[in-house]
């Protein structure tokens, strides 16, 4: 009697999409614009690996119209080479004169618990078109040597950002979620070249990833029920103590660089 191996769970990181699929998984999950889908096994048609790019084809009912879709792209080559490996070894053999039917009717879109919010990218677009715009007024009102020396400033403030916000985040979930979400026992998954992933099941069945530097073969993690995908590690008073610290740093950061960008833009209008 022949067995099939138990397949790891494997996660595909593109630029604007991610797929997952694991021993178990009857399905490939994929996360694209805020939204989370399972595409089942049986939807798939056929999967196509191209360089750092990678492709899933649904079926269709009818011959002649084209297939739906769905790619991920700019992801590792090598692992692009595994997932698509690996899903191939697990797609159903189909009849050439069976019955077919449309992939896209199939696959189910998985309640995400929260409001869509703008992406990242187009945040981070908008604020460097307003700085940009702020620089050159400063540049041609004031002296041009300010569209030189504010992105320096702006740049000091966007670190300052980036560590309140993340900083920040941590310790709100660190100190809400083991009092208000569901609080598990994850595995250790994987290991990635600069951290643990540690894998968590939701009261659905939904799986989730979790990426932690420290922890042994299980770590105690909180999820938020509303939103599973959320969750903390437990943390000690110490750490707690020293998130606080390093998000207070990145807020004065952030305060001091936009204080003297608008001050400057104050200036520049005034005349």
């Amino acid at each position: 009697m022949t067995t099939t191996p138990a397949l790891p769970s494997l996660v595909l990181r593109g630029s604007s999409a991610t797929a997952r699929f694991g021993d178990g998984f009857h399905y490939v999950q994929w996360e694209q614009d805020g939204r989370v889908t399972r595409i089942p096994l049986d939807a798939i048609e056929a999967v196509r690996s191209l360089d750092r790019s990678f492709e899933v084809v649904l079926t269709t009912a009818e011959a002649g119209r084209p297939p739906a879709v769905y790619a991920v792209h700019d992801a590792s080559a090598a692992a692009v080479t595994a997932f698509c490996a690996a899903l191939q070894a697990r797609l159903p053999e189909r009849e050439a004169e069976g019955p077919r039917v449309d992939g896209e009717d199939l696959i189910t879109e998985v309640p995400a618990g929260h409001p869509r919010r703008p992406s990242k990218r187009v945040l981070t677009v908008a604020a460097i078109a307003l700085f940009a715009v702020i620089d050159v007024a400063v540049a041609v009102l004031r002296e041009p040597v300010w569209a030189i020396a504010l992105p320096f400033v702006q740049l000091f403030s966007s670190a300052g950002v980036f560590m309140a916000l993340t900083l920040g985040r941590g310790l709100y979930d660190a100190l809400r979620l083991p009092k208000h979400g569901i609080t598990v026992m994850a595995e250790l998954d994987h290991y990635t070249d600069k951290t643990k992933v540690y894998r968590y099941v939701d009261q659905d069945g939904g799986l989730h990833f979790y990426r932690e530097s420290t922890g042994g073969q299980q770590l105690e993690l909180s999820y938020d029920p509303r939103n599973p995908s959320r969750a903390s590690a437990r943390q000690s008073l110490y750490g707690q103590v020293m998130m606080a610290l390093m998000a207070v740093v990145g807020l004065g950061m952030a305060c001091g660089g936009l204080g003297v960008t608008g001050y400057q833009l104050f200036i520049a209008l005034r005349g």
